[in-house]
């Protein structure tokens, strides 16, 4: 999948994943979104919102506590960093995530093989990761309308 090199702001980080700013002030204060941001930002972005809400079963977490991330979370972000400019990575590409890992997995052989191997009964989450980055263009496209829509505004 083709990735470009657009800078972007957090806000448009933010506006591209789908999310509120408060969640790219989150993965910012957590290390997950570094300046500059680029488009495997709002890949990363979305993951962390979606990974940080996960309780597993069995564990307890006051809502009111801060939660630092854990192991598993950060190598959910780090593994849909990746895949935005892995060249196998397609629209069928899920990222799955388990309480102690995650697994990125592209072929419907391959999701087979993971199921047979990994799962066996254990709770587990699969992110639509491919989608999400083949959504990225059009995300990175509707920013730019944006801007020139606000522009074109100030203009008149």
């Amino acid at each position: 999948m083709a990735v470009t090199s657009t800078q972007l702001s957090t806000s448009a980080v933010a506006t591209a994943a789908g999310l509120s700013e408060s969640w790219a002030w989150k993965a910012r204060d957590q290390g997950i979104l570094h300046s500059p941001h680029f488009e495997d930002a709002v890949v990363a972005l979305r993951v962390y919102a979606f990974v940080s809400q996960i309780v597993w079963p069995g564990n307890r977490r006051p809502r009111s506590a801060r939660q630092d991330l854990e192991l598993w979370q950060s190598s959910a972000v780090d593994a849909a960093r990746e895949a935005v400019s892995d060249p196998n990575t397609t629209s069928e590409t899920a990222l799955w995530v388990l309480e102690d890992s995650v697994h990125l997995v592209t072929s419907p052989g391959e999701r087979a093989a993971f199921d047979l191997d990994h799962l066996n009964g254990r709770v587990a989450f699969r992110i639509p990761i491919g989608l999400w980055v083949a959504e990225l263009p059009e995300a990175i496209d509707n920013l730019s309308r944006r801007r020139r829509k606000s522009s074109s505004k100030t203009a008149t």
